[in-house]
């Protein structure tokens, strides 16, 4: 399942990036790493930004960039 089929309010554990090193390395510097748990607290309407909250911080992740991220309910 990607992050944007999680549901809000849901905590998940990351599990794979499909995208570039560019892009998982942009993830890590915000720190979205692979094995980490999060919690998405809400999908914007209109295919906007997804937040998801790690480690006590709320993050904003781009709807396609979302949908690239494959998570596991926890």
């Amino acid at each position: 399942m990607t992050l944007v089929e999680l549901g809000s309010g849901k905590r998940a554990r990351v599990t794979a990036f499909n995208g570039g090193p560019n892009m998982i390395k942009r993830l890590a510097d915000l720190g979205l790493l692979k094995g980490k748990t999060i919690e998405k607290i809400s999908n914007n309407p209109f295919r906007g930004p997804v937040v998801v909250r790690i480690d006590q911080v709320e993050l904003a992740i781009g709807y396609r960039m979302a949908g690239r991220i494959t998570v596991e309910p926890v």
